[in-house]
């Protein structure tokens, strides 16, 4: 299946604190002909605010991907983990069972770009799980 979603075409979000594209239907933007496509349920493009973030909420049954851009993101979760996620850094959190997260933009000058993808997983209820790893761009 071709699915082509240009960027001038996603949904747009702008909350002050956040500014977002949503490439599919999430949160206040909702459009039935972008729902997702397979397993793939969200990506969206968000800036955060100095400062700002989003508080503790949960998730489960998803796989959340987090690719930072721009700045750096600080995670807190319910399993104890509580990292700086900086600019070329992948972050990738199953939440499975159940998990409260919080996500902010620790600095007090700089904005934070990220791309954050979520993905339904294949098997449901296993343990929350917290990986980050940092991908080298080619050539260095």
């Amino acid at each position: 299946m071709k699915y082509i979603r240009r960027a001038a075409d996603r949904g747009a979000v702008n909350l002050g604190w956040l500014v977002s594209k949503h490439s599919f239907s999430f949160g206040s933007y909702h459009d039935p002909k972008h729902m997702g496509v397979s397993a793939l349920r969200v990506i969206n493009d968000d800036m955060v605010m100095p400062g700002q973030g989003f508080g503790t909420h949960g998730h489960r049954d998803m796989e959340i991907i987090s690719y930072v851009t721009e700045g750096a993101l600080k995670h807190e979760d319910s399993e104890g983990n509580k990292h700086i996620v900086p600019a070329g850094d992948v972050q990738r959190m199953s939440a499975g069972s159940g998990v409260m997260h919080s996500e902010f933009n620790p600095s007090d000058t700089e904005k934070v770009k990220f791309f954050q993808i979520w993905i339904q997983p294949n098997k449901m209820g296993i343990k929350p799980s917290y990986e980050q790893k940092l991908f080298h761009k080619m050539g260095r």
